[in-house]
């Protein structure tokens, strides 16, 4: 999220950020990241159940 930030301030990726509009681009791209960071977890539970105990 902050590259994905940093890209936009630049213009790197898309239209750049309006000055004052930071909070609401981070709001609006909060759902991408909470989605991410719970698939993320699910599959390193999944992993570690998995792996064969020692």
């Amino acid at each position: 999220m902050v590259v994905w930030l940093w890209g936009r301030f630049d213009g790197r990726w898309g239209e750049p950020i309006a000055q004052g509009r930071v909070g609401q681009e981070l709001a609006d791209g909060l759902p991408g990241i909470v989605r991410v960071a719970a698939v993320a977890s699910a599959v390193f539970l999944v992993w570690r159940l998995r792996r064969v105990p020692r």
